[in-house]
């Protein structure tokens, strides 16, 4: 156990002086990092602990590895969250009741900054996907695509990309699980609706009314996953006293 613990401070040690080098030369995105045996011989190290140091921080979207071009600094992403988040409500379903809470606190909020940043043009491809949106959901087809695009451009005017990232975070994370684990939606066309009252608000230019509406909808989404919640609790009971 000891080596293994001599070997986790290393790789954690040449994780540090590669980001300190990143920040010390400020290398910005797709900037090259020097080879790996350069980096081993700065470091008194061997190319194969450098290897996996690489390896933990293209883990932490913190660089990308490209074969026969070496190793990249990447933009700034939150893929190391997706990641944890995708595990965490796998490990633990009940998780992704409190996943959908951040996301309806984030939305809540950032409602009534977006609405005077939503634009004649981004309207109209609200309403394109609410079209497709309507048609799929009255054909009992997955209106997932169409759902994450409503929202996706319901925030695209604060040109936020981080806030609009962190909210597709969410999204991805919650439709990321099985209905049996966040309550099936038995009636799409009214989810639809809802998003059409929501856009009736935003022409509205009414942030009052939009947030309401906002608040409404999810207030289902959290029904749907207490109700089903529920019957899952008297499953399991049920099952305790069989």
């Amino acid at each position: 156990m000891e080596k293994l613990a001599r070997s986790q401070l290393l790789n954690r040690a040449i994780q540090g002086q590669i980001r300190q080098y990143i920040m010390s030369n400020s290398l910005k995105a797709g900037d090259l990092l020097p080879p790996e045996g350069q980096i081993a011989a700065d470091l008194g190290v061997s190319r194969g602990s450098v290897r996996e140091a690489i390896k933990a921080l293209e883990s932490l979207g913190i660089v990308e590895v490209r074969h026969g071009d070496g190793v990249r600094v990447r933009s700034f992403n939150f893929d190391s969250i997706l990641e944890l988040l995708s595990f965490g409500v796998a490990f633990d379903p009940d998780k992704i009741a409190e996943i959908l809470q951040i996301r309806i606190w984030l939305e809540d909020a950032a409602i009534v900054d977006a609405l005077p940043a939503i634009d004649d043009s981004t309207l109209d491809e609200m309403e394109s996907v609410l079209a497709r949106w309507h048609l799929k959901a009255n054909a009992n087809e997955d209106t997932s695509a169409e759902d994450r695009a409503f929202h996706r451009l319901l925030y695209a005017g604060l040109n936020n990309p981080s806030l609009s990232q962190l909210i597709d975070i969410f999204w991805l994370v919650y439709h990321s699980q099985p209905a049996a684990e966040k309550g099936e939606d038995h009636n799409p066309v009214a989810t639809v609706q809802a998003h059409r009252d929501l856009m009736a608000a935003i022409r509205l230019g009414d942030p009052v009314l939009a947030r309401q509406r906002m608040r409404d909808h999810f207030r289902n989404l959290e029904k749907r996953m207490a109700l089903f919640a529920q019957s899952t609790r008297r499953d399991r009971a049920a099952n305790e006293v069989g």
